[in-house]
């Protein structure tokens, strides 16, 4: 399979979602499906608390493998694995020779839902995790020394609907490595492992100071900094709308923001967003608002979740800012549109957690 050059993480397997009939396909564990194979790995030593410091026990070292090379139709593909050799207590006991991986697709929120489930479902099954990784870690977390191993994959499970909770992960064979297939948009894959996931989604230096440098400016006389993503971008396209995704409209913005002008009396907004022309046209710049003009979304989702409360619209990458704030939330309830063929796959109870407020 040839690697996307928009992809931020190299995939396992190939099996893009890519029709509404797989999207919405039931749930289905395949034996020795396209994941069959036996893989090399090379392992990385890191020293920072990011996706590299989750504890695994493995013998004198701890470790998480991740993948690094172009996925072809053979027997044997490249991976990288992730050591830390201190003498530390494992969140997660490794069991040799068994692990869990993951077939990623979409851009940022997406991957980081599906990481997310991916450390969870390891940690409740005792196994090694493997990432597929190209830019993404190499870019954003530190990485040092390699050696080699060398796994064998059996068995992939296939999520049943995108932004449903599927209980089916909970039971899965811990004598089986298992390769996760799907979109994972539940924060019900991870409720457990909260602080396993914030501490595995830390930014590097280079993403998170000139984030929290943007947001402390903002941050005199003890003013609550509240963060707005607004998705426009792809979502306003003809193709998505007919899907259902949906654009917030300006009202729904004006209406938000007062509600967290009512809440607290000294409030600043950062805005963040793909299309900061629109949000200057459409939402009022009062004393209290300004906007990023940094046109990274790394730096946009560390300003959103350095954060203390989170206004979002539509898609994963403002939900996951609102997430890793961890603050008070406001969504936009019009999305995805209901009854729609977007509508129809999400669980809202599932997609969103039960103390964010939605708004129309």
């Amino acid at each position: 399979m040839d690697v996307n050059s928009q992809d931020l993480i190299i995939p396992l397997t190939s099996r893009k979602f890519q029709t509404k009939e797989n999207i919405f396909s039931d749930s289905v564990i395949s034996e020795k499906g396209p994941s069959h194979y036996t893989t090399e790995f090379s392992r990385y030593t890191t020293t920072t608390s990011t996706i590299a410091e989750i504890q695994y026990n493995l013998t004198e070292s701890t470790h998480i493998t991740t993948f690094n090379s172009k996925m072809q139709n053979s027997s044997t593909d490249k991976i990288k694995s992730y050591t830390k050799e201190n003498s530390v207590q494992s969140m997660i006991k490794n069991q040799a020779g068994s692990f869990t991986t993951i077939s990623f697709m979409g851009r940022l929120g997406n991957i980081l839902f599906q990481l997310a489930a991916l450390l969870s479902c390891a940690k409740r099954l005792n196994v090694t995790v493997c990432i597929p990784v190209n830019e993404l870690n190499s870019s954003y977390f530190r990485l040092l020394r390699t050696s080699n191993i060398k796994v064998t994959n059996l068995k992939t499970f296939h999520e049943g609907m995108y932004a449903k909770y599927d209980s089916n992960i909970e039971h899965l064979n811990t004598s089986m490595n298992w390769t996760l297939s799907g979109y994972f948009q539940s924060w019900k894959y991870f409720y457990k492992d909260e602080d396993l996931i914030r501490r595995s989604f830390e930014f590097s230096p280079s993403i998170q100071e000139p984030a929290a440098q943007f947001v402390e400016s903002f941050r005199l006389k003890n003013k609550t900094i509240i963060g707005v993503h607004v998705r426009r971008g792809d979502m306003t396209t003809d193709n998505l709308q007919n899907l259902g995704y949906a654009t917030a409209p300006p009202s729904y913005l004006n209406k938000s923001m007062n509600y967290f002008r009512e809440k607290y009396s000294t409030i600043y907004f950062i805005i963040a967003s793909d299309n900061i022309s629109w949000c200057e046209e459409n939402i009022k710049r009062d004393d209290d608002t300004e906007f990023s003009k940094f046109n990274d979304p790394w730096i946009d989702m560390a300003i959103l979740s350095a954060c203390d409360h989170v206004i979002i619209t539509s898609g994963t990458f403002g939900w996951w800012g609102a997430w890793l704030a961890g603050g008070d939330v406001v969504y936009f309830k019009g999305y995805p549109r209901p009854g729609s063929v977007i509508g129809k796959g999400m669980c809202r109870e599932d997609y969103y957690p039960p103390q964010w407020i939605g708004m129309e």
